[in-house]
Order: C-alpha cells, then structure tokens, then sequence
C-alpha cells in the first residue's frame, strides 16, 4: 500500500495539472464545472420537478461519470509516450483510478445539486430522495462502467494513439446514447448485472492484456 501511495499523490497532482486547476487559467475551468452543475443539477432538475427522482433519470444521472472519467483516463496516457510498454502495473492503475474518482465526484456533484434543486423547488413539508435500492444498483454501475471505459480508453491511447481513443470513446458513447433513448425504461432493472458485467469485462481485458 505504501509504494501504491507515491504513484496515486503523484497521478492526483498530474490530473489537477490536466484540468488546468493549477494554471493560471484554473478559474476558468473551474467556472465551467460549475456550470455543468448549475445546467444538469439545477436548471434540468428544477424544470422536470418530481419526475427528476424518476428510478430512470437517477440511474442515468449516476453514469455521468463514464463521460468525465475515460476521457481523463485517455488523455494521462496520451501525454506519456512511454505509455506503450515502460509504465508500470502501479502507475497505470492510479491513472484510471483518479479518473474515476473525478468522474464519480462529478457525477455526484451533480445528481446531489439536482436531489436538492428538486426539494428546493417542490418543498411539501418533506424530503424526497431517490429510491436507496435504485441509486445502489445504478451507482455500481456508474463506478463500474467508469473503470471500464477508462481502462479501456487508456488501453486505445498506450496500445494506438489519443485520436484513436477518442474516436472509440465517441462511438461508444454514442451506442450508449441510442440505448438510453429507445430502452431507457430499462436501465434501472439491469443496472446491477450491466454493473458486474462492467466488471468481468475489465477483469478479462487486464488478463488478456498480461498474458501477451
């Protein structure tokens, strides 16, 4: 755990490099997550009223971390042109779990600002927050499928190029788009096994990448 520690300090700094925090132009990168909260977890929240809560919208809300955190994951490898080969078990694996954790906290942010927008706007003397079975199934998921794509958008970036991990990653969000279009009422119901579905799969690409 100790030498995992160094790896994970150092990927933390690196990522708050890569979103600019730490520029001078930080507090415009900074604004702009704010108003990614301010759309997504107060304006769409306050406009669908109660029907925010709906176990579909709070199961796509907490896989909006998939669109911050392989993205993330794609772009550290891509500034290492060691990646090919050179970086290690330790730093690639920090890598995608400080993407996931800035994904997730974004995810978070935003589905916390929505729960409370709703309650705001639509006070009946009471709080309503979402159903604590689905916000667990669909937040495996989101953390799941995070690790996922991250792993597997690193994985494009070492393994071709950025643009090729970008192109993938469009496409895959795309597909995931269309699905949530024409079968969005069913997300919530496989939510838990798409989540250890995401998991086997992340397990099976790291075998297959080890065994070459």
């Amino acid at each position: 755990m100790g030498t995992f520690s160094n790896p994970l300090r150092s990927e933390a700094r690196a990522l708050r490099v890569r979103l600019g925090l730490v520029r001078p132009g930080g507090a415009r990168i900074f604004l702009i997550h704010v108003a990614l909260v301010a759309v997504f977890g107060g304006l769409l929240p306050w406009s669908k009223g109660l029907e925010f809560l709906d176990p579909v919208m709070i199961s796509a809300y907490s896989c909006l971390g998939v669109l911050f955190a392989a993205p993330a994951a794609a772009q550290a490898f891509s500034e290492d042109r060691t990646g090919r080969g050179d970086v290690s078990m330790a730093t690639a694996l920090a890598r995608i779990l400080m993407a996931v954790l800035y994904g997730e906290c974004v995810a978070l942010a935003i589905l916390f600002a929505g729960v409370v927008t709703v309650n705001a706007s639509h006070w009946f003397g009471r709080p309503y927050l979402p159903e604590l079975g689905t916000l667990a199934s669909a937040g495996a998921l989101g953390v799941s499928a995070s690790f996922a794509l991250s792993a597997t958008g690193a994985w494009i970036t070492a393994r071709f190029s950025a643009a090729a991990a970008r192109g993938a990653l469009r496409v895959i969000f795309l597909a995931l788009l269309c699905l949530f279009f024409f079968r969005s009422r069913w997300l919530p119901d496989v939510a838990g096994t798409a989540a250890v579905v995401s998991v086997i799969l992340s397990v099976l690409r790291r075998q297959l990448e080890r065994s070459r």
